[in-house]
């Protein structure tokens, strides 16, 4: 091969390769790419995932609709088990002789079929060539039982979805067959999806009433207020919609849907298209255990927006990978981390103070901050004192790091599972980054 032919070789190869990049930039143009990141258990993460899936997609929020029933059904099951685990810490289930140990006991096994219940939706949840056994322990003592390969982050209630699972992937084919629904296949392909996931909803019905009569047991109310535990505030609780969920054809709403409690085991991608502007969102959720976060770094080179979620109201818990660290302390570290990030300070940053509801609850209940934040000092233990000071110490972290006046920062107050405030700030954070792309693009 001749000089001229090598160079007539190389400038072919130089200009598909130029053609490639112009073809990625122009695709590229017309993405938005979000990052969310928070602590890997109960920060809102996902929770503010479905909000942006209902208000970009909600045609394919509702075709998924029925393949979340087993999660609803698995999250029921978790929180009978933990009832059953803080009442037996308080009464001898094993060999009763009072009254109430007897019921107790006779309740528990009566309601060991939902074991069953367990297994079958923990194994559509799980890779194909091995079980992330998600169950608890059982009724002695419900923890989390941990499994060779599994992430010790993952721990009791956790409902760990794999990637390559039944369940996902009937989601996928779900979203994929959004548009078939409208030519009448949709009730079909629901029906496939109960097929494919053991249905547990007579077990489920059969034992409503003791379920029922569980959680509504004076004795066991009182064993749950003497631990502290609001069990009430935890995401993928539906003990009070016992009656509702297990009756014959229930179907989960959109706020069943943002209640549930579940987390996936790898990063994950979620694409939302938005017609108005021919733009497609692209919002990534990456793992947020502290072992974890120093994979983070690859994807602050192409992000359009950081969004940073930290649970206020876990300031008197700790890391469940880590017992001896407070957990609003590691939102605090973790802010501060964030904010001496060169690199982001060249894109928007939303930080949500999440689960304001919760908070409000706790102090309300005397549980004070100062107690677990010294720092807190002896200021009012009241909801509006404790936000502002949370809010401002934020602030100041973001200040101290030393990040430019001009990078922007949005704080927002929130609830995510209170769907109408929260699809409010869901839109503006979307209306927000829309201007930007319109002002990149010279169309204002």
């Amino acid at each position: 091969m001749n000089s001229v032919e090598s160079k007539k070789i190389s400038d072919t190869i130089d200009q598909a390769l130029r053609a490639e990049k112009v073809a990625r930039d122009r695709t590229r143009q017309k993405q938005r790419k979000i990052l969310v990141l928070g602590q890997s258990s109960e920060s809102g993460k996902s929770t503010l995932i479905k909000q942006f899936r209902l208000l970009h997609s909600a045609e394919t929020f509702s075709a998924e609709r029925q393949s979340w029933t087993s999660i609803v059904y698995l999250n029921i099951v978790r929180s009978i088990w933990k009832v059953i685990e803080i009442v037996s810490s308080h009464f001898n289930l094993t060999n009763p002789t009072d009254a109430d140990s007897q019921n107790l006991a006779r309740l528990r096994l009566r309601l060991m079929p939902l074991r069953s219940v367990e297994l079958s939706i923990v194994k559509s949840l799980s890779s194909p060539g091995e079980i992330f056994q998600t169950r608890s322990n059982g009724p002695n003592n419900g923890r989390g039982s941990p499994v060779t390969g599994m992430d010790k982050e993952y721990e009791c209630g956790d409902v760990v979805v794999h990637p390559d699972s039944v369940w996902q992937r009937l989601r996928q084919r779900c979203s994929y067959n959004t548009s078939m629904s409208k030519a009448g296949t949709s009730i079909t392909f629901e029906r496939e999806v109960v097929r494919e996931i053991d249905d547990p909803s007579r077990t489920l019905e059969a034992c409503a009433t003791d379920m029922k009569k569980l959680w509504c047991c004076p004795v066991v109310r009182q064993c749950l207020e003497q631990t502290g535990l609001l069990i009430e505030e935890i995401s993928g609780f539906f003990l009070n919609d016992i009656e509702r969920i297990t009756s014959p054809g229930y179907i989960p709403t959109d706020d069943d849907i943002l209640r549930t409690r579940v987390k996936t085991i790898r990063p994950t991608e979620t694409i939302l298209p938005c017609l108005e502007l021919g733009l497609e969102w692209k919002i990534y959720d990456v793992g947020g255990a502290r072992r974890q976060r120093a994979k983070w770094a690859p994807f602050f080179d192409d992000m359009d927006s950081l969004v940073v979620m930290v649970p206020v109201s876990a300031f008197d818990q700790v890391l469940a990978e880590d017992p001896s660290v407070n957990r609003l302390q590691d939102s605090f570290d973790m802010w501060s981390e964030l904010c001496n990030t060169t690199i982001l300070h060249k894109i928007p940053v939303l930080l949500f103070l999440n689960k304001i509801d919760l908070l409000e609850k706790k102090l309300h209940a005397g549980i004070k901050l100062s107690k677990y934040h010294t720092n807190y000092g002896d200021r009012p233990n009241e909801f509006k004192s404790v936000l502002q000071y949370l809010h401002a110490r934020f602030v100041r972290l973001r200040k101290e790091s030393g990040v430019p006046d001009l990078a922007p920062c949005y704080v927002h107050r929130t609830s995510i599972v209170d769907r109408v405030t929260t699809q409010i700030i869901v839109a503006h954070v979307r209306d927000k980054i829309a201007m930007e792309y319109l002002q990149l693009t010279y169309m204002i």
